[in-house]
């Protein structure tokens, strides 16, 4: 486990070549880019580029309901004229169904009215339409004495009323407000009802003509995010005049291959040690079995480029503290037996086949502590037996549970100051971690050592941590009373501290806690199926068997949450908390995604 060391590489070469050079070093697959420019507006324009662009074309080619026979041998394909134009056909298909929707309503409404059209304003005497859809019921209140009014249409629970007046009579006039009806008469929304629909049929046939490029298209999707992930790149290079900068973090191993790669696109490759000044990104290196490890510590965070990788010892103890939480045997080689059967669904990616490998050890851990605690889906073995023998752990013992998960918890938090002063160059940075280290293991002592005599060296333990934390509560240097002071209240700073360490130690406790609420859940399961099966004869076993299933997947499913959500929580709040100084920014490389059929 380890931070890759980096080095920082400026690529210099004829603004001519950029493009040539971005896709070198994109295939090179190694170089973290520094931009360099802050063209703000043009980058925000460009994630969204054809890479999503082409995501979206080919989603909307896959969701056609008729699909046409798959071009394999593109001979004619052009990526972004496809693009546009599925994209294209998009809009206009979504735009001709609103269309088509509105039409139809208003066809709806309009019927009831029947066919008319609209004269001009001096042929009815400057008087003008007014329309209401009046409910049966409120027809009474209508006083026809002083209007000029028409029922045109009735129906059971309607009654559609035309008043001719110049103004729009006043709300009091009417029992309810009048409607609009638009300008198109019934036989012109039909006509462009037609015209729309055809226009939808065609847009339509120009869908399904376009899914032949489906299968090409997909092949291009990772070309089409390489093609936007250039032009972004190219806005971040320094360009002056006919000459343009490349910046980049690389790996320091990787210098030859950089310099050779530099001849061979024949640009300058200039190299520069990291300075204190610097903020370079976090490179993290893990033996294969440990890979899974970098996944749950940048979940989270991101160690500082000066810092410690922390992978190894986050994967080992998350994949404990999950068997810990979920504690039965049962649920931990059923879940075994379903990662087998779906193995082949992580085998995709390199990323699926980490989280398998994890989630095989996740559940080996689960399997063993359910056999350490004799527990078999929420089963005890019987005395006597081979399982029983096995039982080494009691979880009801509340003592010794307590005991054992306070014991995990100390050592847990001193692995993380030991690495810390293992890592850390001025006094405070490795003297401080080494008193915490004092004040755990006294405190633990004290605890566990209860009328011995390790219970009194216990105290003198945690003191003298507690004295070396107040002393190098930091590095300020003391040259006058004002810097002694200043010093002084350094160290009470630190020794504040005190307070976390003890509420970060008893937060182990939930290993115990969360296992016998599990293994309690599974009992009660266990218990309330063999009553229904004993009070309900004949279909009871049925519905005991209903209980068991729903209840024990229930309980699984809680065990399953419990362990990635606390497992990881111990990890990256208490461990990182006192494990790790500076958070830091991961190592992007880039660099191609493309792949070869």
């Amino acid at each position: 486990m380890t931070i890759v060391p980096l080095v920082k590489v400026n690529l210099i070469g004829i603004l001519d070549d950029k493009d040539k050079v971005l896709e070198a070093a994109q295939a090179f697959g190694s170089l973290h880019l520094i931009p360099l420019t802050l063209a703000q507006k043009e980058l925000e324009a460009v994630p969204a580029g054809l890479g999503r662009e082409a995501v979206e074309a080919l989603r909307w080619q896959v969701e056609c309901p008729a699909q046409r026979r798959p071009v394999t041998v593109p001979d004619d394909f052009d990526l972004e004229s496809v693009v546009a134009q599925t994209l294209k056909n998009r809009s206009a298909l979504k735009d001709c169904q609103d269309q088509l929707a509105q039409l139809s309503r208003r066809i709806q409404d309009v019927e009831p009215w029947g066919e008319f059209s609209f004269s001009e304003l001096a042929d009815i005497g400057d008087n003008r339409l007014w329309f209401y859809v009046v409910p049966v019921g409120k027809l009474k209140l209508i006083d026809p004495a002083d209007k000029i009014m028409e029922i045109v249409h009735r129906d059971k629970y309607r009654t559609y009323v035309v008043l001719l007046a110049p103004e729009e009579p006043p709300v009091s006039a009417m029992p309810v407000p009048r409607v609009h009806i638009g300008a198109l008469s019934l036989s012109q929304l039909k006509l462009r009802y037609e015209q729309v629909a055809v226009e939808l049929e065609e847009l339509e046939l120009e869908r399904q003509s376009l899914t032949k490029w489906r299968y090409v298209l997909a092949q291009n999707l990772a070309a089409a995010r390489d093609h936007s992930a250039r032009r972004r790149a190219a806005l971040e290079t320094a360009d002056s005049e006919r000459v343009f900068v490349l910046q980049a973090w690389a790996r320091k191993d990787e210098f030859d291959e950089i310099s050779k790669l530099a001849a061979e696109l024949g640009i300058a490759a200039v190299f520069e040690d990291i300075s204190d000044k610097d903020k370079p990104p976090t490179l993290l290196d893990n033996a294969h079995a440990m890979e899974s490890g970098e996944d749950l510590v940048q979940f989270y965070q991101t160690p500082g480029y000066r810092d410690w990788d922390p992978s190894a010892i986050v994967y080992v103890s998350f994949i404990v503290f999950f068997g810990m939480i979920m504690t039965d045997a049962g649920y931990g080689l059923l879940l075994l037996l379903l990662l087998y059967l779906f193995r082949n669904r992580f085998a995709g990616s390199e990323l699926g086949r980490r989280m398998f490998r994890m989630s095989v050890w996740l559940m080996i851990s689960t399997a063993a502590f359910g056999v350490a605690t004799g527990s078999y889906f929420g089963i005890t073995p019987p005395d006597g037996s081979l399982l029983a023998r096995l039982k080494v752990l009691n979880l009801k013992d509340v003592d010794t549970m307590m005991k054992i998960t306070l014991t995990i918890g100390v050592f847990h938090i001193v692995l993380a100051n030991v690495m810390r002063a293992i890592h850390e160059k001025t006094p405070s940075g490795r003297f401080q971690p080494a008193g915490w280290c004092m004040v755990a293991l006294g405190g633990l002592a004290t605890f566990l050592g209860q009328g011995t005599v390790v219970a009194t060296i216990g105290p003198v333990a945690v003191v003298a941590g507690l004295l070396v934390v107040g002393f190098f509560g930091s590095d300020r240097k003391v040259d006058s009373v004002t810097s002694g002071g200043l010093r002084i209240f350094d160290g009470l700073a630190a020794l504040a501290r005190i307070v976390n360490i003890f509420s970060d130690v008893l937060s182990y406790m939930r290993l115990f806690a969360l296992g016998l609420a599990a293994a309690s859940l599974a009992e009660t399961i266990n218990s309330l199926s063999g009553q229904l099966q004993h009070f309900v004869p004949g279909i009871g076993i049925l519905i005991a068997i209903l209980v068991l299933a729903i209840g024990h997947a229930i309980n699984i499913g809680l065990g399953l949450i419990a362990g990635c959500v606390h497992g990881l929580r111990l990890n990256v709040i208490e461990f990182f908390n006192w494990g790790l100084k500076d958070e830091g920014t991961p190592f992007r490389p880039f660099k191609k995604e493309e792949t070869r059929l």
